[in-house]
């Protein structure tokens, strides 16, 4: 049928830079299957989880710069951002200005 949605895939990428050590890229996907109910998109909650899978693999702190997606400004994330000071750090790229 011809323009049936039949799914997507997402994905969330984080590419890591550290002096003297190799880069870095790790990923989460997600997978939309078309069933009604499914989420289309990831959640804050899976952004959470990628945030402390980095983490863990590096053994370093991190520092996250976000675009302005809505799903990466909610109250949620920056409640996480305040409980994890130690290790972990992020701030927000400046909004594109439109002509």
């Amino acid at each position: 049928m011809r323009g049936h949605n039949r799914g997507r895939v997402n994905l969330a990428g984080v590419v890591c830079y550290r002096a003297g050590h190799r880069s870095r890229f790790f990923f989460k996907l997600h997978i939309w299957h078309g069933r009604r109910g499914e989420p289309k998109a990831f959640s804050w909650r899976q952004y959470r989880d990628l945030i402390v899978m980095t983490h863990v693999q590096l053994g370093t702190p991190v520092v996250w710069c976000w675009d302005n997606l809505n799903v990466h400004l909610v109250k949620e994330l920056a409640d996480f951002a305040e409980e994890h000071q130690d290790w972990y750090r992020s701030s927000r790229c400046p909004p594109t200005l439109r002509s």
